[in-house]
């Protein structure tokens, strides 16, 4: 009796200092993401800036010989380049071409190209479209005129995409800032996050880092890489072509190549106006360079994002895809590392049930 009372009130006290132990912990963890919530983005894009280009901080430390805190300012240098010097092209692209159609406008000249006369064969539209576009074509002065409402709806509108591009800019810059910092002392982060993968899921934690390692790096290459190359080729055709705003458009291709939408909504149209406002000559050169480039990421993206994984391609294009609906730019990465972990961790409960079964 006295032993079974023993046994109780020994069982009552451990699960009362359990609880009040577990209660502790979670109120410093619930804190502390409390406390870091304001920069929690900010911090995620730098580990992930962090992780994708750390072979190339590895080349830079090994090949080289570099000290590692040269080696990490070098890449974060290269990266704020890569980040900043598009911006600044887009931007003097769009002040240039907003001050020409502003002189045009103030002489009174042409801000649009004669329409064709097949626009008054289309159904219903046809003959009032025409009319509209002589008469902007005339004197767009009057147009705007008498449309200043939705032309200052369309200007705010623009002013608050213009004012979201800029905070996420700034954001990236300080996340590439930070991302230096930690590559800075990459080694030691790399065997602490290591000790608590291990420490987490005993011998799979760093099976499952691995992947994640692997997993940010091929989307980073795959997705953003190959939207860089289609966007900047695309760019270039559109300079050398005279399409106007091309900076702009580039910068719509790679923000809808990142998100997994493609360029094609916005290229098609330009490949359309090509066709009426330039040379034929011209506009079948440039049909011929843009249409192949509006076709390169169907074939690299999946040849890039599958080297080196054992995750089917098919679990990282759903992660991918799901991730950037879920959540956006940071669900790019999120969504293939949780699926790619939780293939993983679904394969090794079947295998370890199927052994489980075959034993005698």
């Amino acid at each position: 009796m006295i032993e079974t009372e023993k046994g109780r009130a020994e069982l009552s006290r451990f699960t009362i200092d359990l609880a009040i132990r577990v209660s502790l912990i979670a109120g410093v963890v619930w804190v502390s993401l409390v406390l870091l919530r304001p920069i929690m983005p900010l911090m995620v894009w730098a580990v992930i800036l962090a992780v994708a280009v750390h072979p190339v901080f590895a080349v830079l430390r090994g090949r080289l010989r570099l000290r590692r805190g040269l080696a990490a300012t070098i890449v974060s240098l290269v990266l704020l380049a890569l980040l900043l010097l598009p911006v600044v092209m887009l931007a003097i692209s769009a002040i240039d071409t907003l001050d020409g159609y502003a002189r045009l406008l103030a002489e009174g000249g042409h801000l649009l190209p004669s329409p064709p006369e097949s626009i008054r064969e289309w159904p219903m539209i046809g003959q009032r479209l025409h009319d509209l576009w002589t008469h902007a074509n005339e004197d767009v002065r009057p147009l705007l005129t008498g449309h200043v409402a939705q032309v200052a709806s369309v200007g705010r509108w623009m002013g608050g995409i213009a004012a979201g591009v800029t905070l996420e800019i700034l954001q990236f810059t300080a996340a590439i800032i930070v991302a230096g910092v930690l590559l800075a002392y990459a080694e030691t982060l790399t065997d602490v996050v290591r000790d608590l993968a291990d420490r987490v899921a005993d011998a799979r934690g760093r099976r499952f880092l691995d992947i994640t390692g692997s997993t940010i790096r091929n989307v980073s290459q795959g997705v953003i890489g190959i939207a860089l190359l289609q966007s900047a080729l695309l760019g270039i055709g559109m300079l050398v072509a005279g399409v106007p705003f091309a900076g702009a458009l580039t910068f719509a291709c790679l923000v809808l190549a990142i998100v997994q939408v493609g360029p094609n909504i916005v290229m098609i149209p330009v490949i359309i106006w090509a066709w009426f406002s330039l040379p034929t000559l011209t506009a079948a050169i440039f049909t011929a360079y843009s249409a192949p480039l509006l076709l390169i990421d169907n074939v690299l993206r999946p040849i890039v994002m599958a080297r080196g994984l054992q995750t089917p391609m098919v679990i990282i294009l759903a992660g991918v895809i799901c991730g950037t609906l879920a959540g956006g730019l940071i669900g790019l990465f999120i969504g293939p590392v949780v699926l790619a972990v939780f293939y993983e961790l679904v394969t090794a409960w079947v295998v370890t049930g199927r052994h489980a079964t075959e034993m005698p």
